[in-house]
């Protein structure tokens, strides 16, 4: 089960029932240490607890620069996206989806993880594990001002933060379906049902392939969502679980999403309780 808990609304949207189901896709990163002499060695080092400095993960994604105590994948690095309440982090493979909360100098998920479930390498695969297992026991965070350092008894990170992630890189790129969210819930897409796709122009006219159907229809994006004209498609009676998913799929792909996230190359798209993660390509 994949399960995003990111969650942007636009004014007038996303009431009770929306955040129910965005606060099922939720993901932990549970804390560590706050002890004393991790506070003392911190504040000499001119660090202070994260929380002193919550404007820092505000629409933020860090990058991995030094990690201690573990060595990753040639080739690989962490990433941790702030957005909102929510915490999407990428251990080199998959990325794992949720609500976050700092307390005490400790980051921590608010309840278990959702992730992607693309295929790995056998060393990848180990190495999101790792990163699973890390924020599962829980880190303590502190900062300088500009970048984040996360610390348990063995193992020493430092993140630093990049640039935002413009949403007008998402024209002119593939976007491929690898999830569906549903019922507060987000699965990976059925192996039978043929991945449903929006190849989007530069100028945000885009083929759409449901999985069933093809047709049309126009991406536009601001700086918070992203917009859908109403789609144009063929009738082809589609069978389950092809139906299931066609329905989800037009659902989000017509009108103002309620909720957006993207990280550069994972996209999760909201929009009346049903919601299409993307792999951006």
């Amino acid at each position: 089960m994949l399960t995003p808990s990111s969650r942007r609304q636009r004014p007038g949207a996303g009431g009770p029932g929306t955040r129910a189901v965005l606060a099922a896709v939720t993901v932990a990163l549970l804390t560590a240490c706050g002890a004393d002499g991790d506070d003392d060695a911190a504040s000499a080092s001119g660090r202070e607890p994260l929380q002193s400095d919550m404007a820092l993960l505000e629409a933020a994604t860090f990058v991995s620069t030094s990690v201690e105590g573990y060595e990753l994948v040639p080739g690989t690095e962490l990433r941790l996206s702030f957005d909102e309440d929510t915490l999407a982090v990428t251990g080199g493979c998959n990325t794992a989806f949720g609500a976050f909360s700092v307390e005490d100098g400790t980051l921590s998920w608010e309840s278990g993880p959702a992730t992607t479930m693309m295929a790995c390498s056998d060393e990848d695969a180990v190495q999101d594990q790792w990163v699973a297992d890390l924020l599962g026991a829980g880190v303590a965070a502190t900062t300088d001002g500009a970048d984040l350092h996360l610390t348990t008894d063995d193992v020493s990170l430092v993140l630093e933060r990049e640039p935002p992630v413009d949403l007008n890189t998402l024209l002119g790129r593939t976007w491929s379906v690898v999830g569906t969210l549903s019922d507060g819930s987000t699965s990976r897409l059925p192996s039978r049902v043929r991945t449903p796709r929006l190849v989007v122009g530069e100028d945000g006219l885009a083929r759409l392939d449901t999985g069933c159907n093809t047709g049309r229809t126009r991406v536009q994006v601001d700086r918070v969502s992203v917009s859908f004209a109403p789609p144009t498609v063929t009738r082809v009676r589609c069978r389950e679980p092809d139906r299931t998913i066609e329905r989800i799929v037009l659902s989000v792909v017509d009108g103002r999403s309620d909720y957006v996230t993207f990280n550069g190359w994972m996209l999760l798209v909201v929009r009346d309780g049903y919601g299409l993660v993307f792999e951006v390509a």
